[in-house]
């Protein structure tokens, strides 16, 4: 009887050891992509995924957030991101087109800022802007791009002339050398990035506003992980943590004062390569600055 027991408890034993084992490696691993620390914006997106993160845990148990083995730019994490091996998840602007491909968490991420633009300038350009009061005015100068960025479709479908070069840090190169005239840059990145790049100014009159919100990505094949970030930034909103990131990081904050949207000329872009499903979230109030 005595052995019998001791088996029993032994078996027990075992099977918790199993259920501690399989628990473990069951935890979540989230690989993200990395840039050049030149740009300094992916910051605040990581520190919002590990807001989401945490605030899911009690749901969905322990996670390990894992750096890229390399970077990659946007075009090329979206593409490790469909594979869901190297890359598990992304941020970027949306489109029909992304969201063809792969799974949005449609919470946007700047908050109702995402689609305002304004711009990177050489440094002594600054009275061209001044002068202008319309947008076909605008539209006699060319802008910079990247080559398959949603923001290059909507430009060139309202009109404006562009340049898109392959290569994210050739576009500032260009601009540094006057290849084109101006780069629209989301509020977050200006500074940032005239900082970075040698004799570019952010442009003080003008500014483009455009739907565009910014999301995470998933693969379609991993469904868990779409559900924990989405449950994890609707609880770290309700506890006011998310708002309270996006003011307080310092990618974001104050990025209205410095940006004095009230104090630019701003010309209205359609946006025709959104979702309904995306278009619902644009039109709502959710998640948006009291200011807007």
């Amino acid at each position: 009887m005595v052995k019998f027991q001791q088996h029993i408890l032994l078996f027990i034993f075992c099977c918790l050891a199993l259920s501690m084992s399989f628990q473990s490696k069951a935890k979540d691993v989230i690989i993200y992509p990395w840039f050049d620390g030149k740009f300094q914006e992916d910051h605040y997106y990581l520190a919002l995924l590990k807001l989401a993160l945490e605030e899911s845990k009690d749901r969905f148990g322990e996670y390990t957030l894992v750096q890229a083995s390399q970077p990659m730019f946007q075009e090329r994490s979206l593409i490790e991101v469909n594979k869901n091996q190297k890359l598990n998840v992304v941020w970027s602007m949306t489109s029909k087109k992304r969201e063809a491909v792969l799974n949005p968490i449609r919470v946007p991420l700047l908050r109702g800022l995402g689609g305002y633009r304004i711009f990177l300038i050489p440094e002594d350009d600054q009275y061209i802007y001044q002068k202008i009061r319309h947008a076909d005015q605008l539209k006699d100068l060319v802008a910079g791009q990247g080559r398959g960025w949603p923001d290059s479709y909507i430009l060139a479908d309202n009109g404006y002339k562009l340049v898109t070069p392959a290569g994210h840090e050739s576009l500032f190169k260009m601009l540094q050398h006057g290849r084109y005239a101006y780069m629209p840059r989301a509020l977050h990145e200006a500074w940032n990035e005239a900082q970075a790049f040698e004799g570019l100014v952010v442009e003080s009159a003008l500014a483009l506003q455009y739907d565009s919100p910014y999301f995470f990505f998933v693969s379609k094949k991993n469904d868990p992980l779409l559900q924990r970030i989405e449950y994890g930034l609707n609880i770290a909103e309700q506890k006011g943590r998310f708002l309270s990131l996006f003011n307080s990081h310092p990618v974001t904050k104050d990025i209205l004062t410095k940006a004095q949207l009230h104090k630019r000329r701003i010309f209205k872009l359609n946006n025709t390569f959104l979702t309904p499903e995306t278009q619902k979230v644009v039109s709502g109030k959710k998640y948006r600055l009291p200011e807007l």
